[in-house]
């Protein structure tokens, strides 16, 4: 994380560890919120969460891959085998990991929405686009949380050490998405920023997208998917160029993660493989490899070394500086395609097309005829695999599809589209017992 001082406050804050801090750094609470130089750094600080290493970092975007039919694990890390096999115990590192992380980058978030409840120097229009850039983040991490566990400990006040008294039960998922949508609409209404690297009112209405297809409210899905595509029209001209640094993310990246030498991600080094200095722990599946060799994105997705395949989406093994992309332009063709199907797969047969096409006309594949209703579902799931391996989607794809029993081989149960609650919370949480476990763990 950027080495600015008041991070670290809000660091242990969000570790839930005693905020009485004074003794071990050089600045109180009250300072830190004592003039606009150090908000702006309180909210870096808020961004900087999603660069932990079970978030943004790393373990997120692989496991939303290796949970599916796009990845196999491949290196030493068991809790990897455990994913990939999809036979997951509940003190996991990878269960307990990112849950932990994501309340971290919760916390961070609440912590500075209380604080500006006392900051009285920023002018109407400055406050709201905060409020709105740190209600965004929320929504974002929260409906992380409850597509992976289910209804989550919904807090939307910040922990301010490690007493009982901060224990919450479960939301039920309807109340966690309902608090999701609302931050989203505060987002909507108050963001200004425009820089993709930050909170927009694009990336808001992006999110929003994903979250209505996933609710099952296609017609909103399209209305938000329409929204952000006559704002962003335009995709990338070259797949490649999306992932690369020397790429400014300004054509269709609608929100994304920085990383730096200082800041790094290690997803080049857990994917590249031994031969090319990496540790190869997350390796392309059989379906990637089987791309067809004429799909430009094949290159990046399942490049071939020796007898290796890895995907060089993220190929900075020094400084481990590549962006991570969560929001871009290409999954709102798709989420408008796919929602188009489920309302009238005949009426909007063309628009549907078109949407795929768009997509594929890219990759310099041929334009695509669906015969049937049931190989446009299988067209539209195939581009959207294809076009999104190794950025963490797939999972959470399958779930929403309902999908997964039927094309991964280790789910054979539905229950297990759903991760454990962590055995750390369980432990932890007065307010959550082993009776509240996810069915199945």
């Amino acid at each position: 994380m950027r080495k600015i001082l008041i991070f670290v406050l809000l660091l242990f804050a969000s570790c839930e560890t005693d905020l009485d801090l004074r003794p071990k750094m050089q600045i109180s609470t009250e300072e830190a919120f004592s003039n606009r130089e150090n908000v702006q750094a309180a909210l870096t600080g808020c961004y900087d969460a999603l660069q932990l290493q079970h978030y943004y970092g790393r373990n997120l975007v692989i496991v939303g891959d290796l949970a599916s039919d796009n990845s196999i694990a491949n290196g030493t890390k068991v809790e990897y085998y455990d994913v990939d096999k999809n036979s997951l115990l509940a003190n996991n590192i990878l269960v307990e990991g990112i849950w932990a992380d994501i309340y971290v980058a919760i916390n961070r978030v609440n912590f500075m929405l209380f604080k500006l409840r006392d900051v009285t120097f920023l002018t109407e229009d400055e406050m709201k686009s905060y409020k709105g850039e740190l209600h965004f983040l929320r929504a974002l991490h929260y409906y992380n949380l409850v597509r992976l566990y289910g209804g989550v400990p919904l807090k939307l006040l910040p922990t301010l050490n490690d007493s009982h008294e901060n224990s919450l039960p479960r939301s039920s998922a309807e109340d966690v998405y309902n608090q999701i949508l609302a931050d989203l609409e505060s987002a909507r209404l108050n963001i200004s920023n425009t820089l993709s690297e930050r909170a927009t009112v694009e990336a808001a209405t992006a999110l929003l997208a994903s979250i209505t297809l996933t609710r099952g409210n296609a017609e909103n899905a399209i209305q938000y998917a329409n929204q952000v595509l006559q704002s962003f029209p335009m995709l990338e001209t070259s797949y490649e160029a999306l992932f690369s640094s020397n790429t400014a993310p300004g054509r269709e990246i609608l929100f994304y993660v920085p990383f730096s030498a200082t800041d790094k991600n290690r997803l080049a080094e857990y994917n590249f493989p031994n031969t090319l200095g990496g540790r190869h722990e997350n390796a392309p599946s059989s379906v990637l490899i089987n791309i067809d060799s004429s799909d430009k994105r094949k290159t990046l997705i399942a490049a071939s070394h020796g007898d290796k395949y890895y995907t060089k989406k993220y190929a900075d093994l020094t400084t481990g500086s590549d962006r991570v992309i969560v929001l871009r332009t290409a999954e709102m063709y798709l989420i408008r395609a796919e929602a188009h199907y489920l309302i009238d797969s005949v009426g909007n047969l063309a628009v549907i097309l078109s949407d795929i096409n768009t997509i594929r006309n890219r990759a310099g594949l041929s334009p695509v005829i669906a015969d049937t209703i049931t190989s446009l579902r299988n067209i539209i799931e195939r581009e959207k695999q294809i076009e999104f391996a190794f950025e963490g989607k797939r999972w959470f794809d399958l779930i929403r599809t309902g999908r997964a029993v039927d094309l991964v081989p280790t789910v054979t149960q539905e229950w297990q589209m759903l991760f454990p609650i962590p055995l750390s919370e369980l432990l932890t949480n007065n307010k959550i017992s082993v009776e509240d476990q996810n069915e199945g763990y």
